[in-house]
């Protein structure tokens, strides 16, 4: 009998046991498998619950890409150790120039400045010229910032400060690490450029804005300008616009103060403009950093834009020949990378307003009207208007390195040149160069209907953006004035003066 009972206890305190160990082995499981989600994956509250939901990586379908090669990696190989243009080279050219520039400014971090992903490939452009030639490691990274197992790819810095790095299925983060690195930088976000076509046909990749002169009237006068590249006489008899110009404007922003950011950021919401912000250890940047802004802007471009026009933001390109700009684009030949204007030079003796004022103020300010002595039309200063996927290497505004013995059009000036508004201050760079201009100055225009229509579309954008007012106190309902003092009440009585400070968008003269 007792037997009995002890077997009996036995065998309760196995299952007790059992259980236990049971129990133990479930609760573990769970812990881990929350370490698990609690790593890759957020609580969403709601009324009374919570719930865990995983942020797993949706691949789109583009990007479920991998290749193992670069394109055109035997010529950058070549370049690379034969070291075309170097500094070390004897016969001086546009290249050596252009490299000679990675002995420039030493000290220089090597920041991640922008990465694109091209259909075949990805570009990285860094900010540092001394990392030419060097070795760089890709990394690539997942929606969730996590590295890809085992897809590190062994590249160099060229040409300039661009790595260029194979494809990685579900790559949208992509990183460098350089042979004396520590440790690899931030990732920064791939940006879309695998199309299968071009979204736009014609772009223009917009000089740097840098320096203390005020930029936003000259951004409007030439984004404008460029919108209204059509040709004269399709106005002229049908009085309608065909077809308009330039779709989509790339700017750099190496010093812009907030004033003449809005007109920016204005071309930016209208879908216009995109702008590349600089961040850099140094207070100011300037002319010496304009050939990382040429080709960011070309690698921006690429597969994003058919043609692009490579101009500063005190060039006008000027169309004359027959049917419309765009027409005369399409029946380039598709073996040609670039076309070649020449140009001359509008002299512009003052510096452009700071802010806007009045209708009447402006007009006398707008360049195009304001300035007219003008030099010859030469090839001293030439300009490029190019397709990005076909160019390797500019020198500022065109190309001296094609891809697969593309060509290169001079076109002639009775066709298009470039109307280049250049300061005649000494303390500009460059600014001797009348020392050595013999030619003659003439007066010119543009043509007459189409400064009519530049002048109305700069005077429209300039006081949507800038013809700015304080809120007036008789828009307020009463209520508002009862329940909160004047002083907290950004408003003027229409009877008061109107100051507006559009530094801070603060209030003066109460």
């Amino acid at each position: 009998m007792e037997s009995l009972e002890m077997r009996g206890a036995n065998r309760r305190k196995l299952i007790i046991l059992v259980l236990v160990v049971f129990f133990t082995w479930l609760l573990f499981l769970q812990r881990t498998r929350l370490k698990e989600d609690s790593e890759d994956s957020y609580i969403v509250e709601g009324l009374g619950h919570s719930r865990i939901v995983p942020r797993k990586c949706m691949v789109p379908e583009w990007n479920k890409k991998t290749t193992n090669s670069l394109p055109h990696a035997a010529e950058f190989e070549q370049w690379r150790t034969r070291r075309i243009g170097s500094h070390v080279e004897i016969d001086i050219d546009i290249i050596s120039i252009i490299h000679s520039f990675q002995h420039n400014i030493l000290d220089a971090e090597s920041r991640l400045l922008s990465a694109f992903v091209y259909p075949d490939q990805i570009s990285i452009v860094t900010t540092a010229f001394h990392t030419y030639g060097k070795r760089a490691t890709c990394l690539y990274y997942d929606c969730n910032r996590r590295e890809i197992p085992s897809s590190r790819f062994k590249s160099r810095v060229v040409p300039l400060t661009v790595v260029t790095c194979p494809r990685r299925y579900g790559a949208e983060y992509v990183s460098l690490s350089f042979d004396d690195d520590v440790e690899s930088q931030e990732p920064i976000p791939l940006i879309f450029r695998a199309y299968e076509q071009p979204v736009h046909e014609l772009s223009v990749c917009v000089g740097p804005l840098y320096g203390p002169e005020s930029k936003w009237l000259e951004v409007v006068e030439y984004v404008e300008h460029y919108r209204l590249l059509v040709s004269l006489h399709v106005f002229k008899k049908f009085e309608i616009r065909l077809i308009q110009g330039t779709s989509m404007f790339y700017f750099t922003l190496f010093n812009m103060n907030d004033y003449d950011r809005k007109i920016v950021d204005d071309y930016e919401r209208l879908g216009l403009a995109e702008s590349t912000k600089y961040f850099m250890e140094y207070v100011k940047l300037g002319w010496m950093f304009h050939l990382i802004q040429t080709h960011e802007c070309h690698h921006r471009s690429r597969f994003h834009s058919k043609w692009v026009i490579n101009m500063d933001i005190d060039e006008r390109l000027i169309y004359n020949g027959p049917n419309n700009f765009i027409h005369f684009m399409r029946s380039i030949p598709p073996t040609f990378s670039e076309i070649s204007l020449s140009s001359n030079r509008v002299l512009k003796f003052e510096e452009l307003p700071e802010k806007f004022k009045s209708e009447e103020q402006l007009l006398a300010d707008m360049m195009f009207l304001k300035y007219n002595q003008t030099t010859e039309i030469s090839w001293y200063n030439l300009k490029g208007i190019v397709r990005p996927e076909m160019v390797a290497l500019l020198f500022y505004h065109w190309s001296c390195r094609q891809f697969d013995e593309t060509k290169v059009m001079s076109v002639s000036k009775r066709f298009a040149y470039v109307r280049h508004y250049r300061s005649v201050d000494e303390n500009k760079l460059n600014s001797n160069w009348r020392t050595f201009y013999n030619g003659s100055l003439i007066e010119t225009r543009l043509e007459e209907s189409f400064e009519k229509r530049l002048t109305a579309a700069v005077l429209k954008r300039v006081k949507y953006v800038y013809d700015q007012r304080m809120i007036h106190c008789e828009e307020i309902p009463p209520w508002i004035f009862n329940r909160f003092e004047r002083r907290l009440l950004d408003c003027n009585f229409r009877n008061e003066s109107q100051i507006i400070d559009n530094e801070n968008t603060g209030i003066s003269g109460f």
